[in-house]
């Protein structure tokens, strides 16, 4: 399924505190049943979206936007939320980052000599033709480049690399540190990016995956955390996302 560009942006996060500024910013907001899912539809901004809290994991994030995308067409989709950073990734808490890949990491085998991805035991998650897709979904590096062009001019200072897609959050150093080393480059980790780039590359629908930095990648300290922050965070900059999509993926100045 091709994106079309009169149907409107698929905004989807995986909880309602993620989106709850973004629905209330919503004009011409109607709830809508997606997968048995609440959702909205409205223009945010002037641009028509359909913003939709999935559900937290890999399950509920793929239920959520196949679902969407068996009923209608969406011109983009912005996955969006918060992210806990690994500490050598440069990001502070607050910070917003930029997917160039979703990256599941923790779909393979932990063998004796090691951890190995879906490559190392030769499944592919998602053959294309020729094309054969494992952990690794990569993001077009054209389209992000622009979105971080456009939230710079935004106000935004972002950052771009990989982000890990677990079931299971880093809650120690030790396990951050091992995350990261398996995917060289990994800025953060979230729990749904990697099944919303996998539909997407199935529906062939153009993605982008945006978080903001709620908590660093250490021994659990939920005082240290800054959740909701992070939420207000992402939304405005999902906002300034929706603001310019189109000059961002027709490549014009926005």
């Amino acid at each position: 399924m091709p994106s079309h560009p009169a149907a409107p942006l698929a905004l989807v996060c995986s909880v309602p505190l993620e989106c709850e500024r973004l629905r209330a910013a919503l004009a011409d907001a109607r709830e809508v049943r997606i997968g048995r899912k609440p959702g909205w539809t409205g223009r945010l901004d002037g641009a028509e979206v359909v913003l939709l809290p999935g559900g937290m994991g890999k399950t509920n994030a793929a239920h959520a936007l196949t679902a969407l995308l068996e009923t209608q067409p969406v011109r983009g989709v912005v996955g969006f939320g918060i992210a806990g950073a690994y500490p050598g990734s440069g990001l502070a808490v607050g910070a917003v980052a930029l997917a160039t890949a979703a990256v599941y990491g923790d779909e393979g085998v932990q063998a004796p000599a090691g951890w190995m991805g879906t490559d190392g035991i030769g499944i592919p998650l998602w053959t294309a033709g020729e094309s054969r897709l494992y952990n690794h979904f990569a993001l077009d590096a054209a389209r992000v480049e622009r979105a971080r062009a456009l939230l710079a001019d935004a106000g935004f200072v972002v950052r771009t690399g990989p982000f890990v897609t677990v079931s299971a959050c880093s809650g120690t150093a030790a396990l951050g540190a091992a995350m990261a080393q398996r995917v060289p480059g990994a800025l953060c980790e979230g729990m749904e990016g990697a099944a919303l780039a996998h539909v997407a590359a199935i529906y062939e629908v153009p993605l982008l995956e945006l978080r903001a930095v709620s908590n660093l990648v250490e021994d659990r300290d939920l005082s240290r955390w800054r959740i909701r922050d992070a939420a207000e965070t992402a939304q405005a900059a999902v906002r300034a996302l929706v603001r310019g999509w189109d000059a961002a993926d027709a490549g014009r100045p926005p």
